[in-house]
């Protein structure tokens, strides 16, 4: 079963399963889970502004989008 059609089908239950269903999946969320992406997260936004730095500062070169979906394409054995 897809995950769409799963979640049409629990869309379509009455409001208190739904409420019922929502209360038991927020309690199986691990909470280091949350803390371990929120952390990943951060991590990924203070990457992206170090390379927004150096990029501002001419310490790297960009490249154009047209040459990264070049390499993508390449990566990816699409040519």
């Amino acid at each position: 079963m897809s995950t769409n059609s799963l979640i049409q089908q629990l869309l379509a239950l009455p409001l208190p399963e739904r409420v019922d269903l929502a209360e038991a999946l927020w309690e199986s969320i691990d909470g280091s889970a949350v803390v371990e992406a929120t952390e990943s997260l951060q991590d990924a936004v203070a990457l992206a502004s170090r390379r927004d730095s150096e990029l501002n500062a001419g310490a790297v070169v960009g490249r154009s989008h047209e040459e990264v979906m070049e390499a993508a394409r390449r990566n990816l054995g699409c040519e």
